[in-house]
């Protein structure tokens, strides 16, 4: 958004200029000067070094020029392509975020929450290498804009996981490189810290929100390490088992159930895979249950427990919203159940049983 009429009128203002002096400076009538002011025309763009130059501005500071978006102003075009996402088609809601990043160019910020937009969003197209491209175009700008360490992280992050994507391991290590290092500790530094100042409540919130994201990490890898450890099988039954615990120990399946069903669906997979029924039955019931009773509404949120969590959680970049509408998230759902590793048991009872259930629960999700 250009604000040069406020601009002018304020510098002006600000340096005792009169309007016939401006005028006489950039060789224009008093009257133009006047319709800058009111908005009801522009400078002419070769007028913009003189003006500038003379109240000492540079031009983008003449112009007004937002060069980034505000974090709020970012999750609301979030939210609205999310949204569009699930209504209408993918190529044309495309073009209008291709419109947008090429709008906001140099907003890193912009960029970054577009990428993780894109990367949520691709599989609706058949287009999808083409746009994982793209996305990498976007996250390698941001490393020319940005300064900002975790920015860097992020955007370093989302291109290891377009790589992956792509079928690239060996660039998802090179970005990675240096990530498995002995933890710091620089939570707990900084809940010590707080409790020297005597502000106890800072000092639980830094502690709350370490637990809880190594908490997600936790039951987050779990499917991987199940699957890497599948001819193992006292491996295997002890996974289970502690991923189980902590799930139900922290009371997970209200207070995260997202990751809760990437465990419970990771769980079935494999047991489908290894005929193993009994077993595929149990997660994909856990599954359906959550999916039911506790995923929507889809926002982050603590708990009884983690009573200092939900501040932190609105500072997140798109602070408590969903990454996908909850029409895109139902059908996701279905779709755990149309892989190919489930085929061989569609026909079974148990297995239409836990579909109508589903379509029974998710009844009224848009």
């Amino acid at each position: 958004m250009l604000h040069i009429s406020t601009i002018i009128h304020r510098e002006r203002q600000k340096h005792g200029i009169t309007q016939e002096t401006l005028a006489a400076h950039c060789q224009v009538s008093k009257a133009s000067v006047s319709k800058w002011e009111k908005g009801l025309s522009y400078p002419d763009i070769t007028l913009l070094p003189k003006i500038a130059a003379y109240f000492n501005l540079t031009v983008d500071e003449l112009l007004g020029y937002e060069q980034t978006l505000s974090k709020q102003a970012i999750q609301t075009l979030y939210i609205g392509y999310s949204k569009r996402f699930a209504h209408e088609p993918f190529a044309d809601v495309y073009q209008d975020v291709l419109e947008e990043v090429r709008h906001g160019y140099r907003d890193a910020g912009l960029l970054l929450q577009m990428s993780v937009l894109m990367l949520n969003h691709f599989i609706l197209t058949e287009n999808g290498p083409a746009v994982l491209t793209t996305i990498n175009t976007w996250l390698d700008r941001i490393r020319t804009l940005s300064e900002d360490v975790w920015v860097l992280r992020q955007a370093n992050s989302l291109q290891a996981t377009v790589a992956s994507m792509q079928g690239d391991p060996e660039t998802t290590l090179r970005l990675l490189d240096g990530v498995i290092r002995p933890s710091i500790g620089d939570e707990a530094l900084l809940a010590t810290a707080y409790e020297q100042l005597g502000q106890t409540d800072e000092a639980m919130r830094a502690l709350q929100v370490m637990m809880y994201q190594n908490l997600l990490q936790l039951v987050g890898a779990a499917p991987l390490y199940l699957r890497l450890s599948a001819d193992d099988p006292t491996v295997s039954a002890e996974t289970l088992r502690r991923t189980e615990g902590l799930i139900g120990l922290y009371d997970l399946e209200k207070l995260h159930p997202n990751v809760c069903l990437q465990f419970y669906a990771g769980t079935a997979q494999l047991a489908a895979i290894h005929g193993d029924r009994p077993q595929m039955y149990a997660y994909l019931s856990k599954f359906v249950r959550v999916c039911t009773k506790y995923l929507f509404p889809i926002d982050l949120h603590g708990d009884t427990y983690f009573n200092r969590l939900d501040s932190w959680l609105e500072e997140l970049d798109l602070g408590t919203n969903a990454l996908r509408s909850d029409r895109l998230v139902k059908q996701s759902l279905f779709e755990i159940f149309d892989a190919p590793f489930f085929a061989p048991y569609r026909d079974d009872e148990e297995m239409k049983d836990l579909l109508t259930e589903l379509r029974f629960g998710l009844e009224g999700i848009q």
